[in-house]
């Protein structure tokens, strides 16, 4: 197998949470002050925060503590994002990457909410005494993978963005659907920002989507058959869209 080196930038801030569910609470003294949350956030909000859930970490931690805490992106998040549910017949193993403290920061979860009740319709923080631990918007990680001998990245690349761009278009022809018959002025505008990055990024080929938090239009590709659609819409508050959204390129190893 061959040795591939690659730098992936977040577009978006990306949310990989362990699937144990493992979370930290203020109840049970598991941080004892009122953390930082991030930048763009309402300083008010973070004084609310009840319940932490956890970006992927090395060891186990009874506190909070991210000055101290060792923090990874699973090879296997990056490895579904890359397969995108195929099986090619060709072996790809892809190693975890460790992720500086500085790329993490902790920030609320927001939504629009009430879509399907016109007068109740809000984009807002959801559920404020949450705080979720992401990997910020603009971090670069570099880290490798290995492919077989006869396999090309550049065409892995290309069959992942391929299905990503298409998933996209499901979720802008969503949103397409709702400003035209959006009331509440913040909530049109949020929407139309959210179309328009769409649309920019659906022009990229070197685009694809990891973990979670994205809805259910771009998590699976629908049938057309398939009309229901009323999934959530979480948004990244500081970039306008869905979360997620990294863009990957190789470079040459020393």
């Amino acid at each position: 197998m061959k040795r591939i080196g690659y730098i992936m930038e977040t577009l978006s801030s990306v949310i990989v949470s362990p699937r144990s569910g493992r979370a930290f609470y203020e109840a049970l003294g598991e941080f004892a002050e009122t953390p930082q949350m991030g930048t763009y956030e309402n300083p008010a909000e973070s004084q609310k925060i009840k319940l932490i859930y956890p970006f992927y970490q090395y060891g186990e931690y009874t506190k909070y503590d991210p000055e101290h805490t060792d923090y990874y992106l699973p090879g296997s998040s990056i490895k579904g994002a890359l397969l995108q549910g195929e099986r090619s017949g060709k072996r790809l193993l892809v190693d975890d990457i460790s992720v500086p403290r500085d790329c993490i920061v902790l920030r609320h979860l927001w939504k629009i909410q009430y879509l399907t009740e016109v007068k109740k319709e809000i984009f807002d923080v959801f559920f404020d005494h949450i705080g979720v631990e992401m990997l910020k918007t603009k971090a670069e990680l570099q880290g490798t993978l290995y492919l077989e001998d006869d396999a090309e990245f550049t065409d892995l690349l290309k069959k992942a963005n391929e299905k990503t761009k298409r998933k996209m278009g499901q979720m802008a022809g969503y949103v397409r659907e709702l400003i035209e018959t959006r009331q509440n002025k913040t909530v049109l505008e949020k929407l139309t920002a959210v179309k328009n990055n769409l649309q920019v990024l659906m022009e990229r080929d070197d685009v694809i989507l990891i973990g979670g938090y994205k809805g259910l239009l771009h998590s699976i590709l629908l049938d057309h058959s398939e009309v229901e659609r009323k999934g959530a819409i979480f948004i990244d508050n500081e970039t306008l869209q869905p979360h997620g959204f990294v863009k990957i390129r190789t470079y040459k190893e020393k």
